[in-house]
């Protein structure tokens, strides 16, 4: 704790004594009767304040002539204690290897109670101002860390380390926003009526940034110890938040859940809204453009088809009125709600490599059913070059199997999750882009067809073999016995069911 300073009086004031004067003045609600209030409004208090006007309100009852070099010698050792301690934590969590996977395969709701729990945790800590300190901390919010499905909170973390360790002297986190307020003159030099009376005012706010500076990145260290204090404690009693996660680490292989943890980073929370003729998103036109939606198809069929202007709206017209308050069709654009894939980002290879499958002839993706198996880069055999054939023809058909008379069996995934899994793998295989994939998908097929009448899995491997090479077999019965040792019905099974803890229904992937 700082030494005491002492007013006009010559009575000790000591931090707890200074009242909540950020806190009053944007009325933020207490946060024991109402937490997510208190983040919302605070939230917003941030974002209307500048770093001069914190500043400023926090000068009303200090200035330059309060602290002398002895006190600004214990802010900086005790800056560095609590950097010391936050450095180790986060240096212990990163080198176990795993901590930014959990923290990613989390939900929001999860993160949003960890973060939160940091905040209130900094809020109580041993800091002059206490919750008001979170006014100097504009990148501190949920909202900032939640970025990229909680990677910019991971980053965040990253960053205060490698500052930290880079010195053996107190860390301060850069931040453009409150460094604008680093060389103001004291607003309060001339006395007013609400200012105290001191026997000396000092006309420089330099020190005063200089100790408020220390409290930002106290307050930020505070933060980072509760949070992730907080997400470490539900790690190790497995509380029922974490429980899904935690299952999906410990039953895939390390690359599937940073693959998982990876395509979180990129999910967006709903779908964009594009103009239906040049494709732009309203961020990307800019200067505040209202998009409209068609009217006809809104009022008759409550299905939105949006235009960024008049003009393009007129140009689509010749497109558009074929099904114009009809049918409910739109092209199907990257990330809008006609695109079956909008929750993944455009930068996402699953979801790019998924989307790419159905471009040939110039067709948009909008159903799973339009992945197609594209042109091979190698050479197939007869009979794949068959089977590939035939799934363009009719890309309802997962698989086309053949019974021992060599009828045709047409093999439909209803489940939305393992069409799309097996679909990908599929498309590895038949343009043989991958070395991978012939394995989970003749597993698959193995455990729903093998009982189909007229089929057995003597004669669908025997299929997959004519048209994947001798190898198949081989390769599908070494990854039956890996599911067997995991327990898992099948790789695309255990995928589906791991996933699903992570991200939900994948009922929104289906076909229509």
């Amino acid at each position: 704790m700082a030494s005491p300073i002492k007013d006009d009086d010559d009575t000790v004031k000591t931090p707890e004594d200074f009242p909540p004067l950020l806190s009053k003045k944007f009325n933020i609600t207490d946060v024991k009767q109402d937490a997510l209030k208190w983040d919302k409004e605070w939230e917003a208090a941030i974002a209307s304040s500048t770093a001069a006007d914190v500043l400023k309100e926090m000068s009303r009852f200090l200035d330059d002539s309060c602290f002398d070099p002895d006190a600004m010698e214990f802010f900086h050792q005790d800056l560095r204690r609590v950097q010391d301690n936050v450095a180790k934590i986060l240096r212990d969590l990163f080198d176990e290897g795993h901590f930014d996977t959990i923290w990613l395969l989390l939900s929001v709701a999860e993160k949003k109670r960890h973060i939160n729990e940091g905040l209130k945790g900094a809020c109580e800590a041993p800091t002059f101002w206490g919750q008001d300190c979170r006014a100097l901390c504009p990148e501190v919010t949920v909202s900032n860390l939640l970025t990229q499905g909680g990677k910019s909170f991971v980053d965040f973390l990253a960053r205060v380390l490698e500052l930290t360790e880079s010195s053996l002297q107190p860390a301060f986190l850069p931040n453009s926003w409150w460094e604008q307020a680093s060389n103001l003159p004291n607003p309060w030099w001339e006395e007013t009526p609400d200012v105290p009376p001191r026997r000396q005012i000092s006309q420089s706010t330099k020190l005063m940034f200089e100790v408020a500076t220390i409290n930002r990145n106290k307050f930020i260290g505070h933060f980072i110890m509760s949070s992730v204090l907080s997400i470490v404690s539900d790690i190790t009693n497995r509380s029922g938040g974490m429980k899904g996660v935690l299952h999906v680490m410990e039953n895939t292989k390390g690359y599937v859940a940073r693959a998982l943890a990876q395509v979180k980073t990129t999910f967006r929370d709903k779908p964009l809204v594009r103009c239906e003729n040049c494709t732009k998103t309203p961020e990307e036109i800019g200067q505040g453009v209202r998009f409209m939606v068609c009217s006809v198809c809104k009022t008759k069929l409550n299905f939105e088809i949006h235009y960024c202007s008049q003009s393009c709206q007129k140009q689509d017209w010749s497109l558009h009125k074929r099904t114009c308050g009809k049918k409910p069709v739109s092209k199907g654009l990257s990330g809008t709600k006609g695109d079956s894939l909008w929750a993944f980002g455009d930068s996402d290879p699953s979801a790019n490599m998924i989307r790419d499958f159905g471009k040939k002839e110039g067709r948009h993706l909008t159903s799973l059913r339009d992945i197609g198996v594209n042109p091979c880069k190698g050479k197939r055999t007869p009979a794949a070059e068959r089977q590939a054939e035939m799934l363009e023809a009719d890309r309802n058909v997962d698989y086309f199997l053949f019974t021992a008379s060599g009828e045709a069996v047409r093999f439909v995934i209803d489940d939305p999750g393992a069409k799309m899994i097996f679909r990908i793998n599929r498309g590895w295989v038949m343009t043989k882009s991958s070395e991978t994939g012939l394995d989970a998908m003749g597993e698959y097929i193995l455990k729903i067809m093998s009982g189909y009448p007229g089929l057995s899995r003597r004669i669908i491997l025997k299929q997959l073999c004519e048209e994947h090479g001798v190898s198949t077999t081989r390769k599908i019965m070494a990854l039956e016995k890996k599911s067997r040792e995991h327990g898992k019905s099948t790789f695309i099974e255990g995928w589906v069911k791991d996933s699903s803890s992570v991200f939900g229904d994948l009922a929104w992937l289906g076909s229509r």
